[in-house]
């Protein structure tokens, strides 16, 4: 043999040595105590998704005025109990009665109009049918009534828009509800000329309200209608609502580039506690599982080290799809279980198969000197 040979050959027994060194002073066998194990146990499993959003009335109307004025009235306040027709404020009416009673004077002088052109038509044709005039005159005095009837047509428009503008000096409420915000005050300017102003909103039901959660594109697929939720806020943190998923609407966001999807979860509130604005930390019940065989999902993420990996049978195993691996001590020897998952959450794994109540697998190796 060469000089390389017997190099190699040395180098080989040294390593061998140190192995075996390394070994025994890791002991040369296993025990129970080189184990933290956890018995399969059963328990419940809920998958979850979670977001926040703003609790909102499910409907709110917002009160304005189509005529420009000075608010002579206002007789709603913030949380005041109002019904359908009910007034609000008044606008000062005093230009808008003198737009009404002008308009009111020019449909009375069309009517005159029209009432002498139609007797001075019916005459014209009375003559024209005894031929003492030309038919010119009478093409005349049918225009002139055509006319007289386009006046009165216009009058009338006119004296209804000013009919109707004096209306809308009353504001009054469109819904039944809860007032819970005001915009004006007795003696302030509304100017209407570019844009209807909001006086006042009005939630139609604060009995029920609705939460807008904003659900990442991962998660959008799983959700569904009818899916039950629960739900805290800040204001009491010791209790917990509940809600229905009621819609999910098909307009993305974008937010830190994360497509986001708005999710409308309905909420009972008849207790009245929860109020528009707060913020919501939702969890949406995906799917739950009731007094199942479970392990913590700590299990799945132990893996054996070298030293560990000399007492495990030298078998290849080929996991299929919902199937995970854990590991048992038996015998002295460290056993890989293959074991077929259900439900699972970011706690706990549901076991359909592989493994029954009671059995205890690896979830952290010690090694001596209680180092993990």
């Amino acid at each position: 043999m060469g000089k390389k040979t017997w190099i190699t050959i040395g180098v080989l027994v040294v390593l061998g040595g140190l192995g075996v060194y390394w070994r025994q002073s890791q002991g040369a066998h296993l025990t129970a105590q080189n184990f933290e194990t956890v018995a399969v146990a059963r328990g419940h499993i809920r998958q979850e998704v979670t977001a926040s959003g703003k609790i909102q009335p499910i409907n709110t109307v917002s009160v304005g005025t189509q005529v420009s004025g000075i608010v002579e009235k206002v007789l709603a306040d913030y949380n005041d109990e109002v019904k359908e027709g009910q007034l609000l404020a008044q606008l000062d009416t005093s230009v808008l009665i003198e737009n009404r009673n002008d308009a009111k004077a020019r449909l009375d002088l069309a009517k005159s109009k029209q009432k002498i052109a139609k007797l001075n038509l019916s005459r014209i044709e009375k003559l024209y049918k005894d031929k003492l005039i030309a038919k010119a005159s009478l093409e005349e005095a049918e225009i002139a009534m055509a006319s007289a009837d386009a006046d009165v047509l216009t009058a009338q428009a006119d004296y209804n828009k000013a009919e109707q503008n004096y209306g809308y000096a009353q504001i009054t409420s469109p819904v039944s509800g809860t007032v819970i915000s005001k915009e004006i005050e007795q003696g302030q300017t509304v100017a209407a000329s570019l844009q209807t102003p909001t006086l006042f909103t009005v939630a139609e039901d604060l009995s029920k309200m609705q939460i807008e959660a904003n659900i990442a594109e991962a998660d959008i697929g799983m959700i569904k209608s009818g899916m039950p939720v629960t739900f805290t806020v800040d204001a009491y943190p010791t209790d917990t609502f509940y809600g229905e998923v009621r819609q999910i609407r098909l307009s993305p966001t974008e937010e830190s580039n994360v497509v986001m999807y708005t999710v409308v979860i309905e909420v009972d509130n008849s207790s009245r506690k929860l109020l528009p604005g707060m913020t919501a930390f939702v969890n949406i019940v995906i799917e739950e599982r009731l007094d199942v065989p479970r392990l913590p999902t700590a299990v799945l993420q132990y893996k054996p080290n070298a030293f560990v990996r000399q007492f495990i049978p030298k078998e290849r195993v080929e996991l299929k799809q919902n199937e995970a691996m854990a590991y048992r001590f038996e015998k002295g020897q460290v056993v890989p279980v293959v074991f077929q998952k259900g439900l699972s959450d970011t706690s706990w794994v549901e076991i359909k198969d592989g493994l029954k109540e009671g059995d205890e697998v690896i979830t952290e190796y010690i090694q001596r000197g209680g180092k993990r």
